[in-house]
């Protein structure tokens, strides 16, 4: 039934849509406008495709993270956990009111400029016609029937399909740094156990049997196992999360551009409101994707710290020789990749700004 509903709503409007673009085809600056509702509609639907298509590894993942919450461990490692996934679920709250709050400036620019627009702004051009008839909608469509006649029930058709962009969009997003947060705890609480290797009482907690009963060397080999489930949970992440990433982040930059173009050639001051609106909710969509990114490659760096870190001299050679396992896998961090070719960080979200400018310029040095 979900799917049906999704179908019924998000197709349609992308019908309508891809109608409004074919109409005005002919018309450079037309199909420049239409760019950044367009491109995000293609970006959500190839999203929500590779989603449901990896619903198996999402699941997965799901599953990993209850069997780790039910498994045994010290109170310690169950409050640092904790403290992550309360931070996750905080930080989604945010995230989600920030983004929709956005929407809804978005939303309400667009149905003041229905109401406020003046007889200057419409000129004797063709295309500036076409632009006047379609004052006061999210984006460019063709219904094959009168626009001011229907303009309501248009209206609210095309504001209920950007609701429903945005709202699964901030969905996969509040799911991503569900995942990123789990990490990020297991990271934290594979330190806290090989900081307090020589301390910590283990024969309590670990369910593997091991031939010698020397804490510290239990506690490294848990360590170890707990720090290559966290290897291969990042590595499903990536499946899941790649593809769409890599997707996003290249209409982003186009999206961006056109954004920037059409900021600083309107004068009506609710299309600026609406163009900003987009654009700041875009910047901090960009940025938190590369942020997740960039936290997991400081949490994974954190573990060699603390392996240096700790009275290495005074464990038995056995365990020793296992800190040397995870000390070489932690030199090379985990990072979270766009289609395999940009490592979502902070480097990358500067390369997407910069980018952006570049055709930025280029585009108003072209008009």
């Amino acid at each position: 039934m979900i799917y049906f509903v999704l179908i019924l709503v998000i197709g349609s409007g992308f019908f309508f849509q891809l109608m409004g673009v074919i109409e005005v085809r002919g018309d450079s600056f037309e199909i420049v406008d239409c760019l950044p509702m367009f491109c995000l509609a293609i970006v959500f639907i190839f999203r929500m495709t590779y989603s449901v298509y990896n619903l198996p590894q999402i699941k997965i993942l799901l599953i990993k993270i209850q069997e780790y919450s039910l498994s045994a461990k010290s109170n310690e490692e169950h409050k640092i956990q904790n403290s992550h996934a309360l931070f996750g679920r905080n930080f989604g709250y945010i995230y989600t009111y920030v983004i929709l709050g956005h929407n809804l400036l978005y939303t309400t620019a667009t149905l003041l400029t229905r109401f406020m627009h003046t007889q200057v702004e419409k000129n004797d051009t063709s295309s500036d016609e076409i632009i006047s008839a379609q004052i006061g909608i999210s984006y460019r469509v063709n219904y094959f029937v009168d626009f001011d006649t229907y303009y309501v029930p248009i209206f609210i058709h095309t504001s209920l399909c950007t609701l429903c962009y945005i709202i699964l969009i901030v969905t996969f997003d509040v799911l991503y740094i569900t995942f990123v947060e789990h990490c990020r705890g297991l990271f934290a609480t594979v330190r806290y156990r090989l900081e307090s290797a020589l301390l910590f009482e283990n024969d309590t907690y670990d369910s593997i049997k091991i031939s010698t009963r020397d804490k510290s060397y239990s506690n490294v080999t848990y360590s170890i196992r707990r720090h290559t489930e966290t290897l291969q949970f990042i590595n499903i992440m990536n499946t899941v999360y790649s593809p769409p990433l890599f997707v996003q982040i290249g209409f982003s930059i186009l999206i961006l551009s056109v954004l920037g173009y059409q900021i600083i050639t309107t004068a009506n001051i609710n299309r600026f409101l609406k163009h900003a609106a987009y654009m700041n909710g875009l910047l901090i969509n960009i940025f938190f994707e590369n942020w997740q990114g960039q936290r997991i490659i400081d949490s994974s760096e954190k573990v060699f710290a603390s392996v240096c870190n700790i009275e290495w001299y005074n464990m038995p050679i056995a365990a020793r020789k296992l800190l040397r396992l995870i000390m070489m896998r932690s030199l090379r961090p985990m990072i979270l990749t766009a289609g395999k070719f940009m490592i979502l960080s902070y480097i990358t979200f500067n390369a997407v700004i910069r980018t952006s400018s570049s055709y930025f310029m280029l585009l108003r040095n072209m008009t």
